[in-house]
């Protein structure tokens, strides 16, 4: 259903896009729904890289010519980042799908956190770990949550075709 990529990128990239994204001045846009199925109440924060086939982040540079040779990506659809701030008690959102045809989906962890990755058939979650990715059909309903252990929770959403 599945699978999952350790050490995705080098340690040395991965430091020093978090550097680059965890200050005052990068810029996070406020999202306030979730998915168009979540009805939580709860926003995230995200920073599209690649939308609309090309380049929207001069940020891009920093991470994802790294993250495309890893996964052997041939065509980007959509890369953006997600930050949910921390919550007193554990948010589990939505199921969903990111497009409704045929694509593969990986989710890569920018930091370690309690906020899990779920998903519906089967039922399986995965934590999140700093540098893992999982990869899956685009097609598996999955779900994100919040996390109550550390400031927020980060990932890098990618969507594409091989």
């Amino acid at each position: 259903m599945f699978k999952i990529k350790k050490n995705t990128i080098s340690k040395k990239k991965l430091n020093n896009f978090i550097n680059r994204i965890s200050n005052s001045y990068f810029p996070w846009y406020l999202q306030d729904e979730i998915n168009e199925f979540d009805k939580s109440g709860y926003g995230y924060f995200t920073h599209s890289l690649f939308l609309n086939n090309k380049i929207n982040s001069s940020f891009y540079e920093l991470i994802m010519p790294d993250i495309i040779k890893s996964l052997n990506i041939k065509s980007l659809l959509r890369a953006r980042l997600n930050l949910y701030p921390k919550t007193s008690k554990t948010i589990k959102h939505a199921y969903h799908v990111d497009y409704e045809f045929k694509h593969t989906s990986a989710v890569y962890f920018i930091n370690t956190n309690n906020g899990f990755l779920f998903f519906k058939n089967p039922s399986k979650k995965v934590k999140p770990e700093a540098n893992k990715c999982v990869i899956f059909d685009g097609a598996h309903f999955h779900s994100s949550s919040s996390c109550t252990d550390k400031t927020n929770r980060i990932t890098l959403n990618i969507n594409y075709e091989l």
